[in-house]
C-alpha cells in the first residue's frame, strides 16, 4: 500500500471511529431500557392522540445502529485483513455492544463482595477461583516491597532513566478522561498536576515486554491463595491516579479471570449485573483498602472505580487461568 492510500485509509477509518463512539456515548448517557421506552409520555396533537410515528422512529433508529456499528466491525475487519498497516483498534465500548448474553445464574445470589484471610490455595480453588462471587483477600501483600516503594517517582524514574523508557508507547494504555495521551505525557506533568492538587487525571497501562514484568515483579509477587495450577502469563497491569478520577462502567474483553491488589490509596469499585440481568441480580458497592486484593470477574461484571479522598491509588493487577 503506498503512502496516500495509507493516509486516506486511516482517515477513512478514524472518522468511522469517531461517529461510532459518538453513538455509543448516546447509548450510554440515554441509558433506556425497553421498560423505560414503553413509559414515555409522549407528546400529543391537537386531537389528544399520541403520536404514532414515534414507536416507527424508534425502531428505525434502533436498526440504523445496528446496521452503523455491523459495517464498522465489517471494515475494521477487512482493512486488519488486507491493510495490517492501515489498522485502527476497533473502539473498546463497541466490545460490550456484540458481546453474548448472560446467564443470570452468574450473578442471582451474589449479594456482596466476601472478605476473607488465611485461605489456602486449595480452598480458594474450590470455593472461588473460578467462579462469579466477588472476593476480597486481605493479607496476601504483607511482605510486598509495592506497598512501600511504589509512587509517581517510582515509575516515573522507571520507565523515564531505563531502557524501558524506550518502549512505554508500544503497549496498551487508557488515558480514560486525564487527556494524557501517553505514559511520556504522564511523566510530564508539571509538579502541582503530580501532586493531586492540579487537574485531576488517572491512567491505566499494561505491561508487554518480559524484562518490564520481571523487573516490576522484584517489588511483589504471586498471591497465596491462587490455585497452585494456575498459570499467568508475562502481561501485568497498573492503574495510578488521583482522587475523583476512575474507570467508567465497562466490562472487559480480556482471557482470563483476574486480580488486582490495591497498593496505595483507596478506591471504592461498583459492580453490575449485565443489562439482560437488570432485574434479577443487584449492584454491590464496595472499597478497597491498601494491601486488599480483589478478585473478580471483569469479563461479566460491569464495573466501574472511583478514587476515594487521600492519596494517589497505585493498583497492580493480573490474570490467572
Amino acid at each position: 500500500m503506498d503512502k496516500n492510500n495509507e493516509k486516506i485509509c486511516e482517515k477513512k477509518l478514524k472518522a468511522a471511529e469517531i461517529k461510532l463512539n459518538k453513538i455509543l456515548r448516546k447509548i450510554n448517557l440515554l441509558k433506556l431500557n425497553n421498560y423505560d421506552i414503553s413509559r414515555i409520555d409522549l407528546p400529543q396533537n391537537k386531537e389528544g392522540k399520541k403520536f404514532i410515528y414515534f414507536n416507527g422512529w424508534l425502531k428505525n433508529f434502533a436498526i440504523f445502529i445496528m446496521v452503523f456499528a455491523g459495517v464498522i466491525v465489517s471494515l475494521w475487519w477487512h482493512y486488519s485483513q488486507f491493510y495490517p498497516n492501515c489498522l485502527i483498534p476497533l473502539p473498546l465500548d463497541s466490545k460490550s455492544l456484540f458481546r453474548s448474553p448472560e446467564d443470570c445464574s452468574m450473578c442471582v445470589r451474589v449479594r456482596d463482595v466476601i472478605r476473607l484471610a488465611n485461605i489456602t490455595a486449595e480452598e480458594f480453588e474450590e470455593d472461588y477461583a473460578y467462579t462469579t462471587q466477588p472476593v476480597i483477600v486481605t493479607d496476601a501483600t504483607k511482605h510486598w516491597k509495592a506497598i512501600q516503594e511504589f509512587s509517581f517517582d517510582f515509575f516515573s524514574k522507571f520507565y523515564r532513566t531505563t531502557k524501558m523508557g524506550r518502549k512505554i508507547n508500544e503497549c496498551f494504555y487508557f488515558a480514560y478522561k486525564s487527556g494524557l495521551n501517553s505514559l511520556n505525557e504522564v511523566f510530564a506533568m508539571d509538579e502541582r498536576r503530580v501532586n493531586l492538587s492540579g487537574e485531576p487525571w488517572y491512567v491505566g497501562w499494561s505491561t508487554c515486554y518480559e524484562e518490564e514484568t520481571r523487573a516490576l515483579r522484584q517489588y511483589y509477587e504471586r498471591p497465596y491463595f491462587l490455585p497452585k495450577t494456575a498459570e499467568s502469563d508475562m502481561v501485568d497491569w497498573i492503574f495510578m491516579g488521583g482522587p475523583g478520577q476512575g474507570a467508567h462502567m465497562h466490562v472487559d474483553s480480556v482471557r482470563h479471570m483476574s486480580w488486582q491488589a490495591q497498593v496505595r490509596g483507596s478506591k471504592t469499585w461498583q459492580l453490575a449485573p449485565p443489562p439482560e440481568c437488570l432485574y434479577s441480580c443487584k449492584w454491590i458497592t464496595f472499597t478497597v483498602q491498601p494491601g486488599d486484593i480483589l478478585v473478580v470477574d471483569t469479563n461479566r461484571w460491569y464495573h466501574k472505580t472511583n478514587v476515594l479522598p487521600g492519596d494517589i491509588s497505585i493498583t497492580i493487577g493480573a490474570e490467572y487461568d
